[in-house]
């Protein structure tokens, strides 16, 4: 159930293409990670989107291009083995690009992955349970 943390120049994306952006997040997270394709699962999976001033984005000193993005992805440890996490910063990084309103010719997006061990997640007042999410989504 990963949690997905957009961060970009305020503009970047439209209400619109914050949906599209959301639903392809949604949807990649639940099959890198090999989740149930449940109502419940799909609840948990939560696409935050931060917007920032032009002037307060900074590459090597300098205000960063406006291309830029920044996606930080919470996923549960063992949740995402190589492959997986690859198949998740390349298809990210695309899926943002595409839905992002730049007019340069490449999008720069940053991914971090961030393993959290089961015990140091909870959801609905319980400890999360990365086998139960991929047998039934319970």
């Amino acid at each position: 159930m990963p949690k997905l943390f957009v961060n970009s120049r305020q503009g970047t994306f439209t209400a619109e293409a914050r949906v599209r952006v959301a639903a392809a997040l949604t949807n990649l997270g639940i099959a890198c990670e090999r989740l149930a394709d449940t109502a419940k699962v799909r609840a948990g999976v939560w696409v935050f989107f931060t917007e920032h001033a032009s002037d307060s984005i900074f590459s090597g000193g300098q205000v960063a291009p406006s291309s830029l993005i920044r996606l930080v992805v919470y996923a549960l440890e063992g949740g995402l083995d190589a492959g997986s996490k690859q198949r998740l910063i390349a298809d990210a990084t695309a899926i943002l690009g595409q839905h992002a309103g730049s007019n340069d010719d490449q999008v720069t997006v940053y991914v971090v992955i961030r393993e959290v061990p089961e015990v140091n997640w909870g959801m609905y007042g319980k400890q999360v349970s990365l086998a139960a999410l991929r047998a039934d989504g319970s």
